[in-house]
């Protein structure tokens, strides 16, 4: 018998459930594999985080407003051991390689989204003796659990002018821009107004300070206001916390500090990023 004589055999036959339930899996881990290769290599370009929020806007019509990634990972295998069905591969290896190709192709048609960089901040916001980022963040006298904003900074144009103070309790353990570059570090800013996503980090005109003494990263920047009001979303990701999203009330002017606590964790970035529900 010559050489594909048996797969043309094989080929031939009807498949059965044991057929499909075997080249199904194949196809499945195929899906899964290429997965975590996207997620390491592609880092903050992957297409998942997309296709995560494509999910998340089809299942929030049926009421289910959460879906993490590892969800949009099952539905993907799931797909790739369906599709067995009408593909018919011939051989296990086939299987694998055909979901594996397959989500290749899909990552490559949905378009990589980092997020618009942050803009510098506003000048208005800093009083000429404002030279560092302490003066910056020194917080107005409070009364009454309400904040006073002094007169000279007042509303100036339509831009959420922000002070975002991120604390990190047991600091961070490498060079910032090293753990920005290796995506350790992942900042992004959603205003669900506008639709508009920013990246904190990459490409940033926002100015950044990093304090080794209290593990205290600060940034100053703006955002283009749509309204007068508007409720804006953080989410941060750095190695050894857990991945932290808030939300923050923001009014056009300057606005009072955005504190943003981390906490301590020993799961793998990677581990909490398939466990996220991306939304931004």
């Amino acid at each position: 018998m010559t050489y594909g004589d048996g797969k043309r055999a094989y080929a031939d036959r009807d498949y059965g459930p044991v057929n499909v339930i075997g080249f199904g899996l194949a196809s499945a881990l195929g899906i899964a594999a290429a997965v975590i290769v996207d997620l390491v290599q592609q880092r903050e370009a992957s297409a998942l985080y997309v296709i995560n929020r494509w999910v998340i806007e089809v299942t929030s019509m049926l009421g289910i407003s959460s879906v993490p990634l590892y969800g949009v990972m099952l539905l993907l295998m799931a797909i790739g051991a369906i599709s067995v069905v009408f593909t018919q591969p011939t051989t296990l290896r086939g299987a694998f390689a055909q979901g594996f190709g397959a989500l290749a192709v899909l990552v490559t048609v949905a378009p990589a989204d980092l997020g618009a960089p942050l803009e510098a901040p506003a000048e208005e916001t800093r009083s000429p003796e404002m030279m560092n980022f302490d003066e910056a963040f020194a917080e107005p006298a409070r009364i009454g659990g309400a904040q006073l904003v002094p007169v000279a900074v007042q509303r100036q144009g339509q831009y959420y002018q922000l002070r975002i103070k991120i604390d990190f309790p047991n600091g961070l353990k490498q060079d910032i821009d090293e753990m920005i570059r290796r995506n350790r570090l992942v900042g992004k800013l959603w205003n669900p107004e506008t639709g508009k996503r920013y990246n904190i980090f990459r490409t940033s005109g926002a100015e950044i300070d990093y304090d080794e003494s209290d593990g205290t990263l600060r940034i100053i920047t703006k955002v283009a206001a749509a309204d007068e009001e508007a409720e804006l979303w953080i989410l941060i990701e750095a190695e050894g916390y857990r991945i932290t999203e808030e939300r923050f009330v923001a009014k056009v002017g300057p606005n009072p500090i955005w504190t943003v606590d981390m906490q301590p964790s020993t799961t793998p970035l990677l581990v909490q990023r398939l466990r996220h529900s991306y939304r931004f």
